[in-house]
């Protein structure tokens, strides 16, 4: 009696590498994008981003799945905009100020660089301190020439994004003595203000996205107990809002 062998269907082990070999391409173009943060420019970002997705045949495929990588890679490429020159409009604070720091870094000059004196970061957004005591003469709200350089700057970053922008005035705790200003408080409210009215002015900064605060000498980062300080104290914050919901502003 012959005997029925029945045909055994050949089962395809290998389908993983389909998946594997997209997880790769996708994983290759993100090391590219990481490696090239090093020598790109913001005139040449796009041209780049183009050509990676080109050589990587991600354009121009419909029903093959092209469009869920293309998709992929734009969101690759929107997540490390901040490395590429742009400001990371999805990102919190901590992306912000990893952004902020980054910028100052490249873009201030040596001797303007002394005229901040920190950046950092919390829920509502990133600070950036400016050292009030290089910016004005003592007692005075009027900016000096050499401080310029850094404001400049600043509002070259204000311009990279449209979120609210806070500037506190701080002093140290000297009693004011001084026919046009009564008090810390107005010192530092004037020194605000004046802040403002540069960006507005020179730089046609939209002035609705401005808040000027004053806090006088009532928030000093460390005791007024030397002169040194009260140098610290003395200081101009640039308060870039990232969470207007969680601003009580």
């Amino acid at each position: 009696m012959r005997k029925n062998r029945k045909i055994e269907e050949h089962e395809n082990n290998e389908r993983w590498l389909v998946s594997y070999a997209d997880f790769i391409t996708l994983l290759f173009a993100f090391f590219v994008v990481m490696y090239a943060t090093s020598t790109s420019n913001e005139e040449k970002q796009k041209e780049f981003e183009e050509s990676i997705k080109v050589n990587l045949h991600l354009v121009g495929k419909v029903g093959d799945g092209g469009s869920a990588n293309k998709s992929i890679l734009d969101e690759a490429f929107s997540d490390v905009g901040v490395q590429l020159g742009s400001y990371p409009q999805k990102g919190g604070p901590k992306e912000v100020e990893d952004y902020v720091q980054r910028y100052l870094d490249k873009n201030l000059a040596e001797e303007d660089k002394k005229d901040i004196q920190s950046v950092h970061h919390d829920a509502v957004g990133v600070k950036i301190s400016l050292a009030a005591s290089t910016m004005f003469q003592e007692g005075s709200s009027k900016i000096l020439p050499q401080a310029r350089g850094a404001l400049d700057k600043l509002a070259d970053l204000l311009k990279t994004n449209n979120k609210k922008v806070i500037i506190e005035g701080h002093t140290d705790n000297t009693p004011m003595q001084s026919a046009q200003f009564a008090s810390n408080w107005e010192l530092a409210g004037s020194r605000a203000s004046t802040v403002i009215r540069y960006f507005t002015k020179v730089h046609q900064i939209d002035a609705a996205r401005f808040i000027s605060i004053s806090y006088g000498d009532q928030k000093p980062i460390v005791p007024n107990s030397t002169d040194e300080n009260r140098r610290i104290n003395r200081r101009i914050e640039i308060y870039l809002i990232t969470d207007e919901a969680k601003s009580t502003l």
